[in-house]
């Protein structure tokens, strides 16, 4: 069973020089109880799709497609509904946890202030609160509220607002570059709460990475999008360990431990886009109609590519 559905998800950004095509025409789904990542380079458009669930995109964007969440139409709820969906339903943890949270308030009040946004008793919010930051494996919960920001780890700060987020079990946890920033021993305690939160909460969640190793350990299906396409889908050991995209194929040479080969060439204009595979003008393996056509999507091994090569 689905809980989230995107079908022909298109957004884009209206500005002076011309509209700037930051996803096209995007489709996936998100089944009940399973962790799915989209993952690609910065700017890729990941963090939009994220944004536009939540109904989080400013004034100048466009968007056309569709969003079902829970057979609710996303795209059709008005503010105030879906201001009741926001943190009670689908919660956000956000790529910067230093950047969300108040250095001039003290952890305890911007706890508080999530639960009185949601028409929850303050103190009631607060003992589900700290009951969660246990889970989180936060010791001494209540010292922490007293806290200011600044007196936490980046990792500190990053599972109280997983335990923010999680305290009124929301049916989707959207997780935006949880592991952006974060040196090595937090990375890691980052990947050990987000197993925790998936193997012992079993929440459905969405992660947007472009950490590729995060999105092996922690995700059962992963998207590949570049330049706004998803370009392959599929389970996360397949794609992450024998990818079909080159696109694909060259992220993964690119790390460091499969010898650091980067891209060559530049991803293209998003305001306007060239004919055929948007890919083909970095792509190794290009055909003379990849700079022509698009390629369509096609199934391979239980997932998805969009490659002339298949």
């Amino acid at each position: 069973m689905d809980i989230l559905n995107v079908s022909n998800l298109s957004v884009g950004f209206v500005t002076e020089n011309g509209t700037v095509k930051a996803v096209n025409n995007v489709s996936f789904e998100v089944k009940k109880g399973e962790t799915f990542g989209i993952i690609g380079e910065s700017g890729s458009g990941k963090s939009v799709i994220g944004q536009a669930i939540l109904r989080l995109l400013p004034s100048n964007a466009t968007v056309k497609g569709g969003i079902l969440f829970g057979g609710v139409d996303i795209l059709s709820r008005s503010n105030s509904q879906m201001r009741s969906i926001r943190g009670k339903k689908i919660s956000l943890i956000p790529q910067n946890p230093s950047g969300s949270l108040n250095p001039l308030l003290k952890n305890k009040i911007q706890v508080s202030e999530v639960f009185e946004v949601m028409g929850i008793d303050k103190k009631e919010g607060l003992k589900v609160a700290v009951r969660m930051m246990k889970e989180m494996f936060l010791k001494d919960p209540s010292g922490i509220l007293e806290n200011y920001p600044h007196e936490l780890s980046g990792g500190m700060k990053q599972r109280l607002l997983a335990a923010m987020c999680l305290s009124y079990s929301p049916e989707l946890l959207i997780a935006d570059e949880p592991t952006k920033g974060l040196d090595s021993r937090s990375r890691a305690g980052s990947v050990d709460l987000f197993s925790h939160v998936k193997n012992d909460h079993g929440s459905s969640m969405l992660v947007i990475t472009h950490d590729l190793d995060f999105a092996l350990e922690i995700c059962d299906r992963v998207a590949v999008m570049y330049a706004g396409e998803i370009v392959e889908i599929g389970s996360a050991a397949k794609v992450l360990r024998n990818p079909s995209h080159p696109y694909t194929k060259g992220l993964l040479n690119a790390l460091p431990r499969n010898g650091l080969v980067p891209l060559e060439g530049q991803t293209p204009s998003r305001i306007d886009l060239p004919e055929g595979c948007l890919f083909s003008g970095r792509c190794v393996s290009c055909l003379d109609r990849c700079h022509i056509d698009q390629p369509e999507i096609k199934r391979i091994d239980g997932g998805i590519v969009k490659c002339h090569l298949y």
